[in-house]
């Protein structure tokens, strides 16, 4: 029974994670501010209960559960993409490119589509649900080279603003966590019910906790002096 246990710890602590973060945004009055974020974090709630449900009520194996998960994790990917777009705006915010991010994003997102499509248009009846997958592992393959894109950025402009910095190498970390579990994955099959199975749950623990305790501990207006990488606040 470790494995039904394990999975519910793993679902309370990501929801209490989950439900703090907009707790916290709710009670610094950011919650707007931070809309993405925010929305991302109560997808995850909804999506993490509702697919709990539906395996309880009709089994992880049951089409009930596949539409249920499938449904909550592409909506995730998309809102995802737009947290990600909007860090794109808020470093790019005092240069030249600021006006170009959002339809750049745009154009990428219906490029990234488009090819989805077209990788799934011969597979016949089930077409629907093969494209929902293939759209969520393509948007999580363009998540990871644009958030080293932006980690780039963030280095290059020499960001300052502490926050900003902190939710940029969360994610970054994330990203690169998700990539390396898929990475052993095709390279060691075998070990899928090692340690292996349970790694994106953990994972799934990291980006709540680290943008929590990002918003609890830094002010909004904290900085990095960047000669002396001194946090400072006004």
């Amino acid at each position: 029974m470790a494995g039904p246990t394990l999975y519910v710890v793993f679902l309370v602590l990501a929801l209490l994670l989950e439900g703090a973060f907009v707790v916290c945004a709710l009670c610094k009055r950011e919650f707007l501010q931070y809309l993405p974020l925010n929305l991302y974090m109560l997808l995850c709630v909804v999506g993490n209960c509702g697919a709990y449900v539906c395996g309880r009520t009709w089994g992880i194996h049951s089409q009930e559960y596949f539409y249920s998960y499938y449904s909550s994790d592409i909506l995730l990917s998309v809102l995802m993409y737009m947290v990600i777009a909007g860090l794109f705006s808020q470093v790019f915010e005092h240069t030249s490119f600021a006006s170009y991010v959002r339809g750049a994003a745009g154009i990428l997102f219906v490029a990234t589509t488009f090819f989805a499509l077209l990788s799934v248009r011969s597979s016949g009846q089930h077409m629907t649900t093969q494209f929902v997958v293939e759209l969520e592992q393509d948007l999580n393959f363009v998540g990871v080279v644009l958030m080293y894109v932006l980690w780039g950025a963030v280095i290059k402009l020499r960001e300052t603003r502490i926050r900003l910095v902190q939710v940029v190498l969360a994610l970054g970390v994330y990203f690169s966590a998700v990539a390396g579990i898929y990475a052993l994955r095709n390279l060691f099959p075998s070990i899928e019910d090692s340690l292996l199975r349970w790694m994106p749950a953990i994972i799934g623990l990291w980006l709540p906790l680290a943008w929590t305790y990002t918003f609890v501990r830094v002010p909004e207006d904290a900085r990095l002096e960047p000669g002396h990488m001194l946090v400072t606040s006004h």
